[in-house]
């Protein structure tokens, strides 16, 4: 009797002691494993309002693509998300230097690490200049210069330039642009005051920088002005007249037409500066009345161009 006694209590510790075991392994916390992701999932950049632009993520890489008509800012504050349980240096919404020598590093809960470069891509094309015709520029006017693309209609953001044949630049003052079709713009500037000649144009637009071929601009005198005559001369042949005006360089030959008809006359060129050209009635220069008088200069061309002088009728008497 005294055996199997002893036999129950030592069976009943035993249980107890299991009993204690199992209650005490279930009481235990779960011990979770570190995490061992540190990817960079998203990097955002707001650039204004409504408009925010998504990065791409590519093999530790940060391909920021700017847009070519926005300014780009020394600073910039973007929004990043990463993997659970990591963390970002430097962290979201912190303000970085937008330059491809910024990086950031992702740290995993295990304490590994994932470095990450910004890259800032500019997504502008090439601007291009059609230089294939040449353009006409006068002096203390303005001057419209079309067939250019892909350049930012703002004067914040695109300067012009005209470039003479030794190399020198000299800045234009840009009055606006006007679109001409698809990306493809006109430029209005004022003229320089630079020699008369043929010049480059050099843009620079964002980024971007462009110089036409050609010397295609030719830079020239303002068009000379004849004041009208209002009473009309009454010459012989071999006499001179004179008329007034401004801007007359390159003057010549000048014409009248006789009354009566579509026959012109030519006007022998005697002298001429800026402000007057005198001319001379041919020695067989018909007699009678002309209604119709012409100076004329030669212009950049080399072509001759007429400008009206007087149209009363008659504006010129060739007596004898």
């Amino acid at each position: 009797m005294k055996f199997l006694n002893t036999s129950i209590t030592q069976l009943t510790a035993l249980a107890l002691l299991l009993v204690w075991l199992i209650t005490g392994a279930c009481s235990k916390e779960t011990v979770q494993a570190p995490y061992p992701y540190n990817e960079l999932k998203t990097f955002q950049v707001v650039v204004g309002i409504g408009d925010t632009i998504h990065a791409a993520i590519t093999n530790g890489d940060i391909i920021l693509y700017w847009p070519f008509d926005r300014p780009v800012p020394a600073s910039i504050t973007p929004a990043i998300s990463v993997s659970e349980h990591a963390t970002v240096s430097p962290a979201s919404g912190t303000s970085i230097a937008l330059a491809d020598s910024t990086s950031y590093v992702v740290t995993a809960e295990t304490g590994a690490n994932a470095t990450y470069k910004l890259r800032l891509v500019i997504n502008q094309p090439e601007p291009l200049i059609n230089d294939g015709t040449d353009i006409a520029g006068r002096l203390g006017a303005t001057t419209d210069i079309g067939g250019i693309t892909y350049l930012i209609p703002d004067t914040a953001f695109t300067k012009a330039y005209l470039v003479s044949v030794a190399g020198v630049e000299t800045k234009c003052v840009i009055n606006g642009f006007a679109e001409l079709g698809a990306n493809e713009y006109a430029m209005n500037i004022e003229t320089p005051s630079v020699d008369t000649g043929g010049y480059k144009l050099k843009v620079v637009s964002g980024t971007r920088t462009v110089i036409s071929e050609r010397y295609y601009l030719k830079i020239i005198y303002p068009i000379p002005t004849v004041n009208a005559v209002t009473t009309a001369l009454t010459l012989k042949r071999g006499e001179t007249f004179t008329l007034s005006g401004t801007n007359m360089r390159g003057m010549v030959t000048g014409r009248a037409r006789l009354a009566g008809g579509q026959t012109y006359y030519d006007l022998e060129l005697a002298e001429f500066d800026l402000t007057s050209v005198t001319y001379r009635i041919p020695a067989d220069f018909p007699l009678g009345n002309y209604n119709l008088l012409h100076a004329a200069f030669q212009n950049y061309q080399g072509l001759t161009v007429y400008v009206r002088a007087g149209t009363i009728n008659p504006v010129l008497i060739i007596t004898e």
